[in-house]
């Protein structure tokens, strides 16, 4: 599900099985990163990651990452649900701010309708993504 909405365009060198390497790696940290995922009749539907640090902005976090929902369960509030349980484990862990980054320019839309807000432009692997905030 990762490799087919933002594998293809994060790291389209990877194959699916290094990408779940790579994913066995994060949940083998869980001090440092924390994944929520959705079930649908115990079938993974979405998910997405809470990761204290991040490489590509060291001095904020921490961060929403990889929300992601497999095409046919899109436009139903799975996602929103998965930024939601995020939202609320970071203020539990105490952090007074959340962090993301958004590769398509069509996606800070949605999350300014959560609250979010543009903090600034970056680049990311080449592409230029905008870093929006939360407060939590």
């Amino acid at each position: 599900m990762w490799h087919d909405v933002l594998g293809r365009i994060w790291f389209p060198e990877l194959t699916i099985q290094e990408i779940e390497l790579l994913t066995y790696d994060e949940l083998n940290h869980p001090d440092e990163t924390t994944s929520f995922v959705a079930l649908c009749d115990e079938i993974p539907v979405g998910f997405c990651t809470l990761k204290l640090k991040e490489e590509f902005c060291p001095d904020l976090g921490p961060w929403l990452a990889d929300v992601v929902v497999a095409s046919k369960y899109q436009k139903q509030g799975i996602g929103k649900m998965l930024i939601d349980i995020a939202v609320l484990k970071a203020k539990e862990l105490g952090f007074e701010k959340l962090y993301l980054f958004a590769f398509d320019p069509t996606i800070p839309e949605y999350y300014e309708r959560l609250g979010w807000r543009e903090i600034g432009m970056d680049e990311f692997k080449s592409h230029p993504v905008t870093v929006m905030e939360v407060e939590l």
